[in-house]
Formats: C-alpha cells, structure tokens, sequence
C-alpha cells in the first residue's frame, strides 16, 4: 500500500525528452538554450522512461509550472532545456501540453523523480498540497474499477473532483470527505458487466456538496453503495435519469445538528439485481428529501419529505416496509403513479407523522397493507392525516392502534372503534 498525494499547481504543463543528461531538480527554474531571458518555468517532477543520466540517454516526460508564456508558446522539438546554472538537462522532443487537473498525469501526484498515478491498494489523499480541482482523467476507462483503499479529502482540500458530465468513476472501497468542494462520485467499473461496491461514504464538513451516483444498477449488474454517513454537507444520492443503489443511509449531524446536513434520495435509489433491496435510513437530524421506496426509515428528529411534485414523470413503488418515528417530522405525500404507494407498518412513537399536503393530493396512499400490518401511535406523538382531500386511505384488514397519541382526521371520517381489554 502507497499513499499518494495530489500535489497539481496552477499553469501544468507536460513535455516530452531525450538525450538527458543531467538529473533536474524539483522547484528549479529551467530554461530553453538561447532564449533563457524569455523561455523559462519551474520543474515539479520528471519521469525516466528509458536510458539513464550518467550515459546521457534519458527518455521520459517532464512536467513544470509558472512557465512563461515564451516558454509555452515557442517550445518545440529540439529546444536545450538548460538548468539555472546553465548546464544542458536534456532535448525536447515537442512542445508543451496543458495537463493542470488530469488526474492521469503522473507530475499532478507527487515531485521529483517518477512520480506515479494511484493504483489498487493505494491510499488517495487531496489536502493543502494543491487547491487544483480534478477535470479530467477520471472517465470509466480511467479510474473506473480502481479499487483504492480509501480517497480522503481532507479539511485543507479546497477544489473539486468532477463535474456533472465527467464524474470521478471508481470502485474505492472507502471514501472521506472533510474537504468544502464540490464532489461528484459515480461507483464504477472499468467496463460494463461488472459488480462494483464502495463500502463506505463519510461526509463532514457543512459547506461541502457531494453526488453519488451508479455507474450500472440493472438486474444484471450492480455498482453500489453499502453505507453512506452524512455528518455535515449536502448530498444528493441518484439522478433523474441515473438509477443509484445505497443500502444504508445514515445522517448522523454533528452535535446533533439540524442545519448540518441537506440529503436528496432521487427516484429509483435501490438495488435491481438479485438479492434485491430498497435503501435503509437512519435520521438522527437534518433535511431529508426522497423519492425511492425504503425498507426501513427511522427517524429521531429533523425534518423528512417524502415525495416531491415529480411532475410528467411520477413513480412507481413508492412503498415503505416499516417507519420508526421517534421524533421530528415525517411529511408524506409520494408522488405514485399507481395510486397505491403504502407504509406497510408504522410505529409512531413521537415527533408528528403529517399526511395533510397539498402535494401530489391527486394521489392515493395507504396507512398498513393488509392483516397484520397497522400502526400505532403512542403518547406525545402527532398523527395528522387531515388532508381535505379524502387522498389517505386505511388499507384493508390494517388497522390503527392508539396508545396515547394525538390523531387529526378529516371531517366526515368514518371512524371504527373497538377496544383491546387483554
């Protein structure tokens, strides 16, 4: 195991050379024979692909910054590349190529001699060594299916990885993220037809915004995320038109805050292919807006909505298994075409369960799913199902236990009550 580092600066460039003779040194100004009041730049790191300094047949890259603009401009094949003593280093074979934020440019990973891309089993570590955001370098075929031990982002981290059409593409088994930039992480593999997993996902810093999303998510194949914790940050899990697997979700705010953490479980967050699974949630604190079924919600304070207005593109299976509510506020109004989105059993034992928006009031949903399947409302919590819009239905055989509860209804509700006297 290595740890590498991103160690990118402004202005990076790349060239070629041959007949090295002389080793450079890291942070050394270097110049072009004849041109040294105009063509010059500082060296960061090198490679030596072939041949050897002491024989004078040196081959490889060399990459340099705070280059004038002569220097990238004019270099050609052939130029001298002198040291600031003026002894001859090496010929070029080319010009300059720009190769600021390329995460496949080995000079972006360290200084000196031989500096090297991460690899499997490497430790990736982005901290106040640069402050260049990764643009480039990071597609399927480049760190997809690279299983790093861990990319930590650290708090002195201050640019992005990714963007929207160019997501950092990877099957790292564990991921940090303390950084305040923006983050775009899609879990892949280095082709299609393949099982991926990145194992863990920890968020913490409150200015930070992450996307996560699958590279493959069909009956077939599966790149997913076992476990993602938000401490702090916004995170947005999913896309509109990328169906993303997470099986646990957690906010655990730090200091129990609730403007700490801002998650989005976009539609179609579950697992497809065999043993299949909807995503489990733990909420401590903080804003959580979904739009996936869920095979366990529980909820101890903050604020979660589930279902938002999806317009022309409304869903399917918006279903719940089981809901805890210990606290907070759990607004429920799926947006399911089917008109039959349900919690299957729910246990209301504090905070307020509030069925009574306007939103998405075209739909119907069902309190329970058959025999055996009720809910139950203890002291000090809220039931509110008084939407005025006759849209909350109880399911058949299902029924509502009151232990104490506070329960608001439509008027004109029939009501059925029976007594349990064991």
């Amino acid at each position: 195991m290595t740890i590498k580092y991103w160690t990118a600066l402004t202005g990076f460039y790349e060239f070629d050379y041959d007949v090295g003779s002389h080793s450079p040194v890291a942070g050394e100004v270097i110049k072009v024979d004849g041109e040294e009041g105009t063509e010059y730049a500082t060296i960061q790191s090198w490679t030596v692909a072939g041949g050897a300094w002491g024989t004078n047949d040196a081959t490889g890259k060399m990459w340099v910054h705070s280059a004038t603009a002569a220097f990238i401009a004019n270099l050609e094949n052939n130029d001298v590349i002198e040291d600031s003593g003026g002894t001859k280093i090496c010929d070029t074979t080319g010009g300059v190529t720009d190769t600021e934020g390329d995460w496949q440019t080995a000079g972006n990973w360290g200084t000196g001699e031989d500096p090297a891309v991460p690899v499997a089993t490497d430790v990736v570590i982005f901290d106040g060594r640069s402050t260049i955001s990764v643009a480039d370098g990071i597609a399927v075929g480049e760190t997809g299916g690279v299983d790093f031990v861990l990319l930590h982002v650290k708090k002195t981290y201050t640019g992005d990885i990714g963007a929207s059409d160019e997501r950092l593409h990877t099957s790292c088994v564990k991921i940090i993220i303390e950084g305040s930039g923006t983050y775009y992480i899609e879990c892949s593999e280095d082709a299609t037809g393949k099982d991926q997993a990145i194992v863990l996902v920890i968020v913490n810093n409150k200015s930070a915004t992450m996307y996560l999303t699958s590279n493959e998510n069909t009956g077939s194949w599966c790149c997913e995320f076992t476990e993602v914790i938000v401490v702090a940050g916004t995170v947005e899990i999913g896309d509109t038109n990328i169906d993303t697997a997470v099986q646990y979700l957690r906010l655990a705010t730090r200091t129990n805050r609730s403007d700490y953490a801002v998650v989005t479980v976009h539609e179609d967050c579950e697992r497809y292919k065999a043993t299949t699974y909807k995503i489990t949630v733990q909420m401590s604190n903080g804003t959580l807006t979904m739009d996936s079924g869920a095979t366990l919600i529980e909820q101890y304070n903050g604020n979660l909505e589930y279902g938002s207005d999806l317009g022309t593109s409304p869903e399917t299976g918006l279903d719940i298994e089981t809901l805890l509510l210990y606290g907070g506020s759990f607004n429920w109004h799926p947006d399911d075409s089917g008109n039959d989105a349900y919690i299957s059993d729910g246990w209301i034992f504090g905070g307020t369960f509030n069925a009574s928006s306007s939103t998405n009031a075209d739909r119907t949903r069902f309190i329970g799913n058959g025999a055996g399947n009720d809910f139950h409302i203890f002291e000090g919590a809220t039931f509110n199902i008084a939407s005025n819009y006759g849209n909350v239905e109880l399911a058949a055989s299902s029924q509502i236990w009151n232990f104490g509860g506070t329960i608001l209804m439509d008027n004109y509700t029939e009501i059925s009550i029976d007594y349990d006297k064991a």
